[in-house]
């Protein structure tokens, strides 16, 4: 029987060891494999520091590979693993090959086993790692987007309230004043017949004003980082594409990141959701919608560019009219959309140079 010493002494130097996380808030189950064989399955504290311990303990002097699930928890963890000293690989779930077996039957070991076999034959790439700075100002511009939800169903329960009391918007209050700094204080002097339906209504109309002052602090936010060093110049020219304002415009810069990742535009419109499904089986080839996989926060912005480019340049117009005479509206937008994806790219990759 091999003594303590005698088992420190054992070195892996040059054997892979593929460490397949499937990664939750109180634990993790964790599967470890080398190129021959599947050693292990286990649960875990949610600790890189942990993993990191038993695997120096275990295989020591092994080159290790960890990897998980992009989600909820981010990039936090991949930082803590390459503190460590080990590579992580954050995958998109989506380009995990799955079997049928595993789709039906999911369970935490069995995700673990599917993420340690990806990472042994290496047959889904990692998603790209933003830097720390990079993800703030990411994450500042999708909190923009969220005030902006906020607000729009603040001002439908408040619409709600209205009809629910019988209380008619005055007809100098149309569509397009709705919502004004006047609108908002009418509503602050309704009074109704019971105190607390008044108060109620005046929370909403606290709630409301309150993330309108958020909302104008964010954008001025926002103006201040479109001007800095990293931003300015690309910024500028982003701004000269018709339908682009200035959160569309940082919107794409920050979700984009650095331009290199893309080799080419079809890899940028496939990132921002703009391509085309296809069916191809022997000599008949058909393409359908455009695929789910897509960037949220990019594709209906670019959809958006879209119709107001059509609308505002006669390039773009005469191009939807091209389009149009052999698809549909719905698609031929699409592909103008296409053509505003292949111009941003070109701006951000000369500017980025």
């Amino acid at each position: 029987m091999k003594t303590q010493a005698q088992v420190n002494q054992v070195s892996f130097d040059g054997q892979n060891f593929y460490c397949g996380i499937d990664v939750h808030k109180k634990s993790w189950t964790v599967t470890i494999e080398t190129n021959e064989i599947r050693l292990k399955t286990f649960s875990q504290n949610p600790d890189p520091v942990l993993l990191s311990r038993y695997l120096e303990k275990h295989y020591p002097g092994g080159n290790y590979i960890a990897g998980y699930e992009a989600g909820y928890f981010g990039f936090g963890i991949q930082r803590k693993f390459s503190e460590l000293g080990i590579e992580c690989q954050v995958l998109h779930a989506a380009d995990i090959p799955t079997t049928h077996k595993e789709k039906e039957q999911k369970q935490d070991p069995r995700d673990s086993k599917k993420i340690a076999r990806t990472l042994r034959t290496d047959s889904a790439g990692s998603i790209w790692i933003p830097s720390k700075r990079q993800e703030c100002d990411r994450q500042l511009i999708r909190t923009r987007k969220k005030l902006v939800n906020k607000m729009t169903r603040v001002k439908t329960q408040i619409k709600s309230f209205l009809v629910i009391h019988g209380i008619t918007i005055p007809p100098e209050f149309s569509i397009n004043v709705r919502w004004s700094n006047k609108f908002v204080m009418w509503l602050g002097e309704i009074q109704l017949e019971e105190e607390n339906g008044t108060h109620a209504l005046s929370t909403y109309c606290h709630e409301l004003t309150f993330l309108r002052s958020e909302l104008a602090r964010v954008d001025k936010l926002i103006k201040k980082m479109a001007s800095s060093e990293k931003y300015e110049s690309v910024f500028k020219q982003l701004m000269k594409i018709p339908g682009v304002g200035c959160v569309i415009a940082m919107t794409f810069l920050t979700e984009i990141g650095d331009i290199n990742r893309f080799k080419d535009t079809d890899n940028l419109r496939s990132y921002v959701g703009v391509i085309p499904s296809s069916h191809s089986s022997g000599e008949k080839d058909r393409q359908g919608k455009i695929t789910n996989r897509a960037n949220v926060h990019l594709r209906s912005l670019v959809m958006e560019m879209a119709w107001i480019a059509v609308r505002r340049d006669p390039y773009y117009l005469i191009k939807f009219q091209h389009h149009c005479k052999k698809m549909k509206p719905n698609k031929a937008i699409v592909r103008v959309a296409n053509s505003l994806v292949n111009r941003i790219y070109y701006i951000m990759k000369n500017e980025t140079k």
